[in-house]
């Protein structure tokens, strides 16, 4: 709850608002044109109908259960504030002073009915048989309870996070707010708990920390994002060939009848073709085989594909006799032939990830074997698309097959895809329709994925997208099958990285690295200039929202960036570069600020709080290059804006810098070696006999430029310190 809760006496009514209604009715949820779901007076809520559940709602929290409260009084209490929430226009609600305005979504609902059960059935536990007798200690009492663990045998109890105990309070709170609209019981006149406190702040939340959400570790990263991308652009167009085949094939199949024992006489036929050619027999695939062995089964024919065989002759399966009258000369076939599986027997060639070698992209394949690698490439597909777009889970599950839209060209000649989807988040109960603007990298994982499902347009495009689970399956099934090996993909180590996880790295990586590599390929330009014109072309969609964190982030490194640069100065390791002088200057500007204010709390000097709060607006003109900071305090001494011709920019032009030049400029130790990289390329080029003379002559300076901002930064730091690096 956002706002503090204060106590509203009136007299309680007889009778519910609500009796005898239609609860959807009421909230205004859409059912079916049959269905008019539950009555408000029934205890068992079914709105498993509802016609705009979105995906992320799971069955069990469209039933809600009132007769787990064990209070038949409070049953009434808890259905007519869960009804007010989802009705806050309908007019017994209106009348409320404190009641909720905004509309609830049936998923929060059930979150506050779970709540509800909790604590009303915590009450009878204690002898409590009505809410006139709360008060504020059993109110303590309880949330103290709850700050506790559930006990597991062998392990003690562990205090939970302040952060995660918000919705205890507040689901006690929140009764008080609808005391008007109760009619079988409420909290005494003139009580709400913690009154003038909101939930927040009962528990002590900080809502002023950062997104506490992990990024995914570059040990992990790396290696997952290579791997996802080899499936998806090398694998992936082999194996939605090789399925569309295999699954119409199996559609032509259902059509055809079975073998009987008239057909045994053409069976034979083939079987001789067969053995004349020496062609093995078909084999199932490597699931059924296990699943055979694991059966016990030592026939010599327990490898046979006889589908696969009975479609030699244009039939659909095997009868029991026709396989008896076959069997004995099957076997004596097989003990000649062998087994391969069917499917890609002469695969098509591919290069492998770590040395280019070109090898078969697959062994023969069972038509299990296809479908359970497209299952893979498709869990690539989707780890690519929320790793490179940053979508929620929630909007990954509204994407649907045929989301891709027309490609909009660019005014530089390039393209720009967009995913079309849905806004779930801070919205009515449904979501509202929404557009991504992604890089081509997640049209073609998207384009891929719409092939390998094989599903109709409008159905769910990846299921689910528990993509830690999905994640260790695929592990291992590289592992098993020998794959990985194969393709000559890096070993992807143990460890989580959910949607969330991958949407905080994406952000975080923009905000450090902006003219960086995510990974090989993988341009973080291309995906931040995706992001602000997907904001630009829906200020209110779900971009903005992912924008928004980027910017926080930003915010967030710049700020570091600025005091790590500050401590440089402290410790006399200085900035070069023409703007070094003034940055200096604002540095002991806010130096002498720190040492005025530890004369009366000397802490201040080693608080990094009050560092930042004082370098804050310093922080904010900073932009960060690859080879240096520019420090954007005045467009018109931008020398990047003056070389474009547009002097009244907000922002530098990096990719225009000319750092050893430009008054706002500065180079720091950490830049050192981007520019003796410069310098070891220019050097290559140089000495290479295929550069014509023109060329190196032009790189001359370049390379002068380097090695004199090299000296610079040297010269400005302790060159005991300049080695270490």
């Amino acid at each position: 709850m956002s706002r503090p809760v204060h106590a509203y006496s009136s007299p309680r009514r007889s009778e519910s608002v609500f009796a005898g209604l239609y609860v959807c009715e009421v909230a205004g949820l859409r059912m079916p044109p049959t269905v008019r779901g539950p009555m408000f007076d029934e205890d068992l809520w079914v709105l498993a109908d509802l016609v705009d559940a979105h995906r992320m709602v799971d069955p069990h929290e469209l039933i809600w259960d009132f007769t787990e409260i064990n209070n038949a009084a409070w049953r009434v209490v808890a259905k007519e504030v869960l009804l007010a929430m989802l009705a806050p226009q309908y007019q017994a609600v209106l009348e409320c002073a404190n009641a909720i305005r905004s509309f609830s979504n049936p998923r929060t609902c059930y979150r506050y009915l779970m709540r509800f059960v909790t604590w009303f059935n915590w009450l009878t536990a204690m002898g409590i048989t009505s809410l006139d007798n709360v008060t504020q200690d059993l109110c303590e009492q309880h949330l103290e309870e709850m700050h506790w663990s559930i006990p597991k045998p062998g392990r003690p109890r562990r205090r939970l996070d302040p952060n995660t105990m918000a919705e205890v309070p507040r689901g006690m709170q929140i009764l008080a707010l609808y005391s008007e609209l109760l009619s079988t019981d409420r909290y005494p006149a003139a009580f709400a708990p913690w009154e003038g406190k909101t939930a927040a702040q009962v528990v002590g939340r900080d809502w002023a920390a950062q997104n506490r959400t992990p990024p995914v570790p570059d040990a992990l990263l790396q290696p997952l994002l290579a791997t996802c991308l080899y499936l998806v652009e090398v694998v992936g167009p082999h194996i939605a060939e090789l399925v569309e085949v295999v699954r119409a094939d199996a559609a032509e199949g259902q059509q055809l009848p079975d073998v009987r024992a008239r057909d045994v006489p053409a069976l034979r036929g083939v079987i001789a073709e067969i053995r004349g050619s020496g062609e093995p027999l078909p084999a199932i695939s490597a699931g059924q085989t296990i699943k055979r062995n694991t059966q016990g089964d030592e026939s010599a024919l327990k490898k046979l594909a006889w589908s696969r065989l009975a479609r030699r002759i244009g039939a659909r399966r095997f009868t029991q006799q026709a396989r008896t009258l076959v069997e004995p000369e099957l076997a004596e076939l097989a003990a000649e032939v062998g087994f391969q599986r069917p499917w890609a027997q002469q695969a098509g060639l591919i290069p492998r990830s770590d040395n280019g070698e070109l090898i078969a992209w697959t062994g023969p394949l069972g038509g299990e074997d296809v479908e359970l690698i497209a299952g893979y490439v498709i869990t690539a597909c989707l780890v690519l698309t929320s790793a490179l777009s940053g979508m929620r889970s929630s909007e990954l599950l509204e994407i649907e097959v045929g989301c891709r839209q027309p490609f909009h060209p660019t005014p530089s000649g390039g393209k720009r895809f967009r995913l079309a989807g849905r806004l779930i988040k801070r919205q009515r109960f449904g979501g509202i329709p929404d557009e991504w603007v992604v890089v081509e990298q997640v049209d073609r994982a998207v384009a891929l994925a719409e092939r390998l499902t094989g599903r109709a347009d409008g159905e769910a495009l990846f299921g689910t997208v528990g993509i830690t689970g999905r994640l260790r399956n695929l592990r291992n099934w590289l592992e098993r099958t020998g794959n990985r090996e194969r393709w000559g993909l890096p070993v992807i180590p143990e460890g989580p990285a959910s949607a969330r996880m991958l949407r905080r790295t994406l952000a975080l990586s923009i905000a450090h690295r902006p003219g960086g590599l995510l990974a090989a390929k993988i341009a973080l330009k291309h995906i931040s200039v995706a992001t602000t014109e997907g904001y630009a072309a829906r200020p209110g969609g779900s971009q903005r929202l992912f924008l928004a964190e980027v910017q926080a982030a930003e915010q967030a490194s710049r700020v570091q960036l600025t005091v790590e640069a500050f401590r440089d100065v402290q410790a006399g390791r200085m900035p070069s570069g023409r703007g070094a002088r003034s940055l200096i200057e604002a540095f002991q500007h806010v130096d002498a600020k720190l040492k005025e204010a530890a004369r009366s709390d000397p802490k201040v000097l080693t608080d990094d709080r009050h560092l930042e709060s004082l370098l804050r607006k310093q922080a904010k003109t900073l932009h960060v290059g690859p080879a240096n900071f520019c420090w954007f305090r005045d467009p018109s001494k931008a020398l990047c804006l003056k070389l474009a011709g547009t002097p009244n920019a907000d922002r530098p032009l990096l990719g225009m810098c000319d750092s050893a030049r430009c008054s706002q400029a500065t180079h720091h130790r950490r830049h050192r070696p981007v520019w003796l990289g410069q310098i070891a390329t220019i050097d290559v080029f140089v000495e290479s006999p295929r550069v014509a003379k023109g060329e190196k002559l032009r790189l001359a300076p370049e390379r002068d430029r380097a090695v004199r901002v090299v000296a610079e930064i040297d010269a400005a730091a302790p060159a005991a310190l300049v080695g270490k690096e």
